[in-house]
Protein backbone atom coordinates (compact mmCIF):
# COMPACT_ATOMS: atom_id res chain seq x y z
CA UNK A 1 0.00 0.00 0.00
CA UNK A 2 1.24 3.47 -0.91
CA UNK A 3 -0.05 4.79 2.41
CA UNK A 4 2.61 2.92 4.39
CA UNK A 5 5.27 5.07 2.71
CA UNK A 6 3.50 8.36 3.47
CA UNK A 7 4.65 10.35 6.50
CA UNK A 8 2.16 13.04 7.53
CA UNK A 9 4.71 14.48 9.99
CA UNK A 10 7.05 15.68 7.21
CA UNK A 11 7.11 19.46 7.02
CA UNK A 12 7.18 21.01 3.58
CA UNK A 13 10.82 21.90 2.81
CA UNK A 14 11.00 25.23 0.99
CA UNK A 15 14.31 24.44 -0.74
CA UNK A 16 13.39 20.92 -1.87
CA UNK A 17 13.08 20.54 -5.63
CA UNK A 18 10.89 17.81 -7.05
CA UNK A 19 11.98 15.79 -10.08
CA UNK A 20 9.07 17.17 -12.08
CA UNK A 21 7.34 20.52 -11.70
CA UNK A 22 3.88 18.90 -11.60
CA UNK A 23 4.70 16.48 -8.76
CA UNK A 24 3.74 17.30 -5.18
CA UNK A 25 6.49 16.92 -2.60
CA UNK A 26 4.54 14.42 -0.48
CA UNK A 27 3.86 12.25 -3.51
CA UNK A 28 7.51 12.32 -4.54
CA UNK A 29 8.69 11.41 -1.06
CA UNK A 30 6.35 8.43 -1.09
CA UNK A 31 7.60 7.39 -4.52
CA UNK A 32 11.24 7.56 -3.47
CA UNK A 33 10.45 5.56 -0.32
CA UNK A 34 9.07 2.80 -2.53
CA UNK A 35 12.12 2.90 -4.82
CA UNK A 36 14.41 2.82 -1.78
CA UNK A 37 12.79 -0.43 -0.67
CA UNK A 38 13.85 -2.18 -3.88
CA UNK A 39 17.02 -4.27 -4.02
CA UNK A 40 19.67 -3.48 -6.66
CA UNK A 41 18.52 -6.60 -8.53
CA UNK A 42 14.93 -5.33 -8.56
CA UNK A 43 16.09 -1.94 -9.79
CA UNK A 44 18.20 -3.46 -12.56
CA UNK A 45 15.29 -5.64 -13.63
CA UNK A 46 12.93 -2.66 -13.70
CA UNK A 47 15.45 -0.51 -15.59
CA UNK A 48 15.86 -3.21 -18.21
CA UNK A 49 12.09 -3.59 -18.52
CA UNK A 50 11.56 0.17 -18.89
CA UNK A 51 14.17 0.61 -21.61
CA UNK A 52 13.04 -2.52 -23.43
CA UNK A 53 9.44 -1.33 -23.30
CA UNK A 54 10.38 2.09 -24.70
CA UNK A 55 12.27 0.59 -27.62
CA UNK A 56 9.54 -1.99 -28.29
CA UNK A 57 6.98 0.81 -28.40
CA UNK A 58 9.13 2.75 -30.86
CA UNK A 59 9.40 -0.35 -33.05
CA UNK A 60 5.63 -0.92 -32.92
CA UNK A 61 5.05 2.70 -33.98
CA UNK A 62 7.50 2.27 -36.86
CA UNK A 63 5.69 -0.86 -38.06
CA UNK A 64 2.28 0.77 -37.73
CA UNK A 65 3.22 4.09 -39.31
CA UNK A 66 4.99 2.45 -42.25
CA UNK A 67 2.78 -0.63 -42.49
CA UNK A 68 2.90 -0.64 -46.30
CA UNK A 69 6.62 0.10 -46.50
CA UNK A 70 9.57 -2.29 -46.55
CA UNK A 71 11.17 -3.75 -43.44
CA UNK A 72 14.27 -1.69 -44.17
CA UNK A 73 12.25 1.54 -44.14
CA UNK A 74 10.58 0.53 -40.89
CA UNK A 75 13.95 -0.17 -39.30
CA UNK A 76 15.31 3.21 -40.39
CA UNK A 77 12.21 4.91 -38.96
CA UNK A 78 12.76 3.08 -35.66
CA UNK A 79 16.45 3.98 -35.58
CA UNK A 80 15.66 7.68 -36.02
CA UNK A 81 13.70 7.44 -32.76
CA UNK A 82 16.35 5.67 -30.69
CA UNK A 83 19.73 6.85 -31.96
CA UNK A 84 21.28 10.07 -33.23
CA UNK A 85 20.80 10.29 -37.00
CA UNK A 86 24.51 10.78 -37.63
CA UNK A 87 25.10 7.13 -36.70
CA UNK A 88 22.31 5.45 -38.67
CA UNK A 89 24.16 5.10 -41.97
CA UNK A 90 26.96 3.20 -40.23
CA UNK A 91 24.66 0.37 -39.15
CA UNK A 92 24.33 -2.82 -41.14
CA UNK A 93 21.15 -4.36 -39.77
CA UNK A 94 20.08 -7.41 -41.75
CA UNK A 95 16.52 -8.76 -41.58
CA UNK A 96 14.74 -8.42 -38.24
CA UNK A 97 15.87 -6.02 -35.55
CA UNK A 98 16.11 -7.39 -32.02
CA UNK A 99 14.64 -5.67 -28.98
CA UNK A 100 16.83 -5.55 -25.86
CA UNK A 101 16.79 -3.46 -22.72
CA UNK A 102 19.77 -1.48 -21.45
CA UNK A 103 20.86 -4.16 -18.99
CA UNK A 104 20.61 -6.95 -21.57
CA UNK A 105 22.70 -4.91 -23.99
CA UNK A 106 25.25 -4.03 -21.32
CA UNK A 107 25.64 -7.74 -20.55
CA UNK A 108 26.46 -8.42 -24.22
CA UNK A 109 29.22 -5.79 -24.17
CA UNK A 110 30.51 -6.78 -20.73
CA UNK A 111 30.83 -10.41 -21.81
CA UNK A 112 33.09 -9.36 -24.69
CA UNK A 113 35.25 -7.13 -22.49
CA UNK A 114 35.54 -9.76 -19.76
CA UNK A 115 36.51 -12.44 -22.30
CA UNK A 116 39.45 -10.22 -23.28
CA UNK A 117 40.44 -9.43 -19.69
CA UNK A 118 39.47 -5.75 -20.04
CA UNK A 119 38.16 -4.25 -16.76
CA UNK A 120 35.21 -1.88 -17.14
CA UNK A 121 32.51 0.05 -15.36
CA UNK A 122 29.11 1.27 -16.49
CA UNK A 123 28.34 4.94 -15.90
CA UNK A 124 26.05 7.57 -17.34
CA UNK A 125 22.28 7.27 -17.30
CA UNK A 126 22.32 3.50 -16.81
CA UNK A 127 24.28 3.92 -13.57
CA UNK A 128 22.09 6.81 -12.44
CA UNK A 129 19.06 4.62 -13.19
CA UNK A 130 20.44 1.97 -10.85
CA UNK A 131 21.20 4.45 -8.06
CA UNK A 132 18.50 7.08 -8.61
CA UNK A 133 15.57 7.93 -10.86
CA UNK A 134 15.24 5.79 -13.97
CA UNK A 135 14.84 7.32 -17.40
CA UNK A 136 15.26 6.24 -21.00
CA UNK A 137 18.68 6.65 -22.59
CA UNK A 138 19.78 6.30 -26.21
CA UNK A 139 23.22 4.93 -25.39
CA UNK A 140 25.18 3.03 -22.77
CA UNK A 141 28.30 4.65 -21.28
CA UNK A 142 31.23 2.52 -20.16
CA UNK A 143 34.77 3.19 -19.00
CA UNK A 144 37.29 0.52 -20.02
CA UNK A 145 40.90 -0.01 -18.99
CA UNK A 146 41.88 -0.76 -22.58
CA UNK A 147 45.52 -1.00 -23.66
CA UNK A 148 46.79 -0.35 -27.17
CA UNK A 149 48.05 -3.94 -27.39
CA UNK A 150 44.44 -5.13 -27.05
CA UNK A 151 43.11 -3.15 -30.01
CA UNK A 152 43.15 -5.98 -32.54
CA UNK A 153 41.58 -8.43 -30.10
CA UNK A 154 38.83 -5.95 -29.27
CA UNK A 155 38.20 -5.15 -32.92
CA UNK A 156 37.87 -8.82 -33.82
CA UNK A 157 35.61 -9.57 -30.86
CA UNK A 158 33.20 -6.73 -31.63
CA UNK A 159 33.19 -6.77 -35.42
CA UNK A 160 31.08 -9.91 -35.83
CA UNK A 161 28.09 -8.09 -34.33
CA UNK A 162 28.91 -4.39 -33.98
CA UNK A 163 29.83 -1.50 -36.20
CA UNK A 164 33.24 -0.49 -34.87
CA UNK A 165 36.09 1.68 -36.17
CA UNK A 166 39.72 0.70 -35.65
CA UNK A 167 40.78 4.30 -36.26
CA UNK A 168 38.36 5.52 -33.59
CA UNK A 169 39.67 2.96 -31.09
CA UNK A 170 43.30 3.93 -31.63
CA UNK A 171 42.52 7.66 -31.44
CA UNK A 172 40.53 7.13 -28.24
CA UNK A 173 43.45 5.29 -26.62
CA UNK A 174 45.98 7.90 -27.77
CA UNK A 175 43.90 10.90 -26.70
CA UNK A 176 42.07 9.44 -23.70
CA UNK A 177 38.67 9.85 -25.32
CA UNK A 178 35.88 7.50 -26.39
CA UNK A 179 34.85 5.31 -29.31
CA UNK A 180 31.38 4.14 -30.21
CA UNK A 181 30.47 0.58 -31.17
CA UNK A 182 26.89 0.18 -32.42
CA UNK A 183 25.03 -3.12 -32.23
CA UNK A 184 23.95 -4.15 -35.74
CA UNK A 185 21.29 -6.44 -34.28
CA UNK A 186 19.62 -4.02 -31.87
CA UNK A 187 20.65 -0.47 -32.79
CA UNK A 188 22.08 0.29 -29.32
CA UNK A 189 25.05 2.68 -29.31
CA UNK A 190 27.79 2.02 -26.77
CA UNK A 191 30.08 4.87 -25.71
CA UNK A 192 33.33 3.36 -24.41
CA UNK A 193 35.59 5.88 -22.65
CA UNK A 194 39.25 5.03 -22.16
CA UNK A 195 40.47 4.97 -18.56
CA UNK A 196 43.23 7.56 -18.12
CA UNK A 197 45.60 8.40 -15.26
CA UNK A 198 43.40 11.28 -14.13
CA UNK A 199 43.15 10.94 -10.30
CA UNK A 200 39.36 11.20 -10.16
CA UNK A 201 38.87 8.72 -12.99
CA UNK A 202 41.25 6.31 -11.28
CA UNK A 203 39.40 6.68 -7.99
CA UNK A 204 36.05 6.17 -9.70
CA UNK A 205 37.31 3.05 -11.44
CA UNK A 206 38.75 1.54 -8.26
CA UNK A 207 35.44 2.10 -6.43
CA UNK A 208 33.22 0.45 -9.06
CA UNK A 209 30.54 -1.79 -7.61
CA UNK A 210 29.43 -5.19 -8.88
CA UNK A 211 25.74 -6.02 -8.60
CA UNK A 212 23.51 -8.86 -9.77
CA UNK A 213 21.28 -7.72 -12.61
CA UNK A 214 19.08 -10.72 -13.39
CA UNK A 215 17.67 -13.88 -11.86
CA UNK A 216 20.34 -15.99 -13.59
CA UNK A 217 23.05 -14.41 -11.44
CA UNK A 218 24.71 -12.29 -14.12
CA UNK A 219 26.58 -9.30 -12.74
CA UNK A 220 27.72 -5.92 -14.04
CA UNK A 221 30.17 -3.35 -12.68
CA UNK A 222 28.75 0.12 -12.07
CA UNK A 223 30.17 3.47 -11.11
CA UNK A 224 29.35 4.04 -7.42
CA UNK A 225 26.53 6.42 -6.44
CA UNK A 226 29.03 9.03 -5.23
CA UNK A 227 31.17 8.88 -8.37
CA UNK A 228 28.11 8.95 -10.62
CA UNK A 229 27.00 12.15 -8.89
CA UNK A 230 30.45 13.72 -9.29
CA UNK A 231 30.70 12.74 -12.95
CA UNK A 232 27.29 14.21 -13.68
CA UNK A 233 28.24 17.40 -11.85
CA UNK A 234 31.25 17.60 -14.18
CA UNK A 235 29.06 17.07 -17.25
CA UNK A 236 26.59 19.64 -15.97
CA UNK A 237 29.39 22.18 -15.56
CA UNK A 238 30.61 21.43 -19.10
CA UNK A 239 27.15 22.43 -20.32
CA UNK A 240 27.46 25.67 -18.31
CA UNK A 241 24.97 24.37 -15.73
CA UNK A 242 22.21 24.23 -18.32
CA UNK A 243 21.58 20.49 -18.44
CA UNK A 244 18.24 19.89 -16.72
CA UNK A 245 18.61 16.20 -17.48
CA UNK A 246 21.97 15.88 -15.69
CA UNK A 247 20.74 17.92 -12.74
CA UNK A 248 17.63 15.77 -12.41
CA UNK A 249 19.81 12.64 -12.43
CA UNK A 250 22.01 14.14 -9.70
CA UNK A 251 19.05 14.99 -7.48
CA UNK A 252 17.54 11.56 -8.06
CA UNK A 253 20.65 9.77 -6.79
CA UNK A 254 21.01 12.09 -3.79
CA UNK A 255 17.38 11.60 -2.80
CA UNK A 256 17.43 7.83 -3.15
CA UNK A 257 20.90 7.13 -1.73
CA UNK A 258 21.21 9.82 0.97
CA UNK A 259 21.02 7.34 3.90
CA UNK A 260 24.09 5.44 2.63
CA UNK A 261 26.10 8.04 0.69
CA UNK A 262 29.73 8.62 1.68
CA UNK A 263 29.31 12.34 2.10
CA UNK A 264 32.93 12.96 3.14
CA UNK A 265 34.13 11.37 -0.11
CA UNK A 266 31.64 13.41 -2.12
CA UNK A 267 32.70 16.68 -0.52
CA UNK A 268 36.41 15.91 -0.78
CA UNK A 269 36.27 15.22 -4.50
CA UNK A 270 33.83 18.06 -5.13
CA UNK A 271 36.44 20.35 -3.59
CA UNK A 272 39.24 18.79 -5.66
CA UNK A 273 37.19 19.17 -8.84
CA UNK A 274 36.00 22.69 -7.95
CA UNK A 275 32.43 21.49 -7.73
CA UNK A 276 31.73 22.34 -4.09
CA UNK A 277 29.16 25.04 -4.81
CA UNK A 278 27.33 22.83 -7.29
CA UNK A 279 27.27 19.90 -4.87
CA UNK A 280 26.04 22.10 -2.04
CA UNK A 281 23.20 23.39 -4.21
CA UNK A 282 22.26 19.83 -5.16
CA UNK A 283 22.26 18.80 -1.50
CA UNK A 284 20.02 21.74 -0.64
CA UNK A 285 17.53 20.86 -3.37
CA UNK A 286 17.46 17.16 -2.51
CA UNK A 287 17.18 17.25 1.27
CA UNK A 288 14.16 17.36 3.51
Amino acid sequence: MLSEFMNPQIATPTSYKTQSYDTEIAAELAQFAIWRSWTPLQRATRLNHNTLSARSTAWHIAQTTLATQSKTQQIHYFLRKVIDRTWIDRLQIQGEIKMTGAIEEALIVAEILESLGIPYLIGGSVASGIWGEMRYTQDIDLVADLQESQTELLLNAFSSRFYISEIAIREAIELGRSFNPIDNQTGWKIDIFILTQDPFKQSKFQRRQQISVDEMGHTLNFSSPEDTILQKLLWNRMSQNRSDRQWRDILGILKLQEPVLELDYLQQWANNLQLSEDLEQALIESRI
